[in-house]
């Protein structure tokens, strides 16, 4: 069972990871006008790319630990990545995006944001050597990481559907 639990935060700590393959180039930020939605995707998957980047450190130390690792260790990891999954969401949230893609990119931001409120108590279970606790939210993570990520494809937003 512990072995489980630390593999599932392990697990949790890289699926925040998850972003990146996408291949468009990011412009200069957009200004206050309204992007259309071939840039609002292009500056959407810079913003996965530099956030993936921005994660990177945390999620190698959560792969690089031994398997019987105290989860409470797990914990400061979890919790830098989901600060730099918090920005990133952030920073896509306040992109000018296309009016008429408001419902459905608010769909997408919801799902990103249950995904990032479960990513917080999983942090706060290991803070806490709850294994119980964070083997449930590890579990749960699959679905919501599906759930956002079949929205940001149905958007077209390559690579952003499981970085939040």
């Amino acid at each position: 069972m512990y072995r489980t639990c630390v593999a599932m935060l392990g697990a949790a700590a890289l699926a925040v990871a998850g972003c990146g393959g996408d291949d468009q180039d990011s412009g200069s930020s957009g200004g206050g006008g309204t992007l259309t939605k071939a840039q609002f995707i292009t500056k959407a998957a810079a913003v996965c790319r530099d956030t993936k980047k921005a994660q990177l450190p945390y999620t190698d130390k959560v792969s690089k630990l031994p398997d019987r690792t105290d989860i409470k260790r797990v914990a400061p990891l979890l919790v830098g990545a989901l600060g730099e999954s918090r920005k990133g969401y952030d920073e896509l949230r306040d992109l000018p995006a296309p009016k008429q893609d408001k419902a459905q990119l608010d769909a997408y931001f919801a799902a990103a944001e249950r995904l990032l409120d479960a990513l917080e108590d999983l942090a706060n279970a290991a803070e806490e050597s709850n294994r119980p606790a964070g083997a449930k939210v590890a579990r749960e993570t699959q679905a919501l990481t599906a759930d956002a990520s079949v929205k940001a494809q149905d958007y077209g937003l390559k690579g952003c559907g499981d970085v939040f």
